[in-house]
């Protein structure tokens, strides 16, 4: 189970959430379902498939940027289906999950699922403190520092969708890649079963290549959306999913953020739920098809509160995403309803009951 391998951990945050009232419901959303997850797999490749075939046939300039654009949003959802590898509840035996995310959603996109899972892991266990990964990085590239104008922070989407920010990402993901691992001496060492998947994912790739002339569709059409593209939308999430104010909050409901968002934008931003990044956090063992019902869980207990961890969309205009990172600098945390109140004493409990 995955409490296994986070319950031994400690956090930096006071729980609100009241986990043993919700033992019964979460047991059950934690079940792991291996149908929904192929199928939202399988999903992802014939959207891919279909964005390729559609340049072939069509044969019209204006249709490879579509496809392009088409295929780094099912990109992103193929980073979804890694992370749940990361937590162990992509496929119910752990073994073949980790096989088949990293042959059909890792590797492609130059990742590892246990190079990935390693860092994650200590992003739960230290959210928004100097030992969380992911924190630490965006405390240093001055990119994800919001709030900003409208018009500073369109040019840092723009930036992401041209790949001027693209060596920045890079730096970050480097330890999660096959080759950043083996050569970088980033944990963990690489076992004997991903070297022997890489190597057969590597000839399939090759063979395709070779046999069917595809380089260009390769390189315009795969590589080139994953560092450009597939970035701006995930930057977008990133941003929604957690604040990175220096100070913690000392609460766990305020160190994460739900955003429910619009069908498309959840296409385009945060697929397979991804939105739901505070609920993933109050209950990591549960799949991301489960992940609304927990939602609704935390709502019903009055944990989510607009505009502090809970937005409505991401580009609208009431109670967005957006709307907040745009905000007069004045009118930042320190404005904020939840902010003004007394913040508890930073403490060191188990995120999990």
């Amino acid at each position: 189970m995955y409490a296994e391998v986070v319950d031994e951990a400690d956090v930096q945050t006071a729980r609100r959430v009241d986990r043993q009232a919700l033992a019964v419901l979460t047991r059950e959303m934690s079940r792991v379902s291996n149908i929904k997850a192929l199928c939202a797999l399988a999903t992802q490749w014939l959207v891919i498939g279909a964005s390729i075939a559609a340049v072939v046939v069509v044969d019209r300039w204006w249709m490879w940027p579509i496809a392009a654009v088409l295929i780094a949003t099912r990109q992103h959802a193929m980073l979804a289906l890694m992370h749940e590898a990361a937590h162990y509840h992509f496929l119910s035996n752990r073994k073949v999950g980790d096989v088949v995310a990293d042959l059909l959603c890792a590797f492609p996109l130059n990742m590892t699922t246990a190079g990935y899972r390693h860092q994650h892991m200590e992003h739960h266990r230290y959210v928004n403190t100097d030992k969380d990964p992911y924190w630490a990085n965006q405390q240093v590239d001055t990119s994800w520092h919001f709030p900003r104008t409208p018009l500073r922070a369109a040019a840092v989407f723009l930036g992401d969708a041209l790949g001027i920010y693209a060596p920045n990402h890079l730096k970050v993901v480097l330890p999660w890649t096959y080759w950043g691992r083996l050569l970088g001496g980033a944990n963990p060492k690489i076992s004997v079963g991903e070297h022997v998947r890489y190597a057969l994912y590597v000839v399939a790739l090759l063979t395709v290549l070779v046999t069917t002339g595809a380089w260009l569709h390769w390189l315009l059409l795969w590589v080139m959306p994953t560092t450009t593209v597939m970035m701006a939308f995930f930057r977008m999430r990133a941003l929604g999913e957690h604040p990175i104010d220096i100070e913690p909050k000392g609460d766990e409901t305020r160190e994460t953020r739900d955003v429910k968002g619009t069908f498309l934008e959840n296409f385009f931003v945060a697929p397979l739920n991804c939105n739901y990044h505070l609920t993933h956090h109050a209950f990591p063992s549960v799949p991301f098809y489960n992940l609304p019902v927990m939602h609704e869980q935390l709502d019903k207990a009055g944990l989510l509160e607009d505009g502090v961890n809970r937005f409505d969309t991401y580009l609208g205009k009431r109670n967005s995403l957006m709307g907040y990172l745009t905000r007069k600098p004045e009118a930042s945390a320190e404005a904020m309803p939840a902010a003004a109140a007394p913040q508890p004493q930073r403490v060191r409990l188990p995120l999990h009951s």
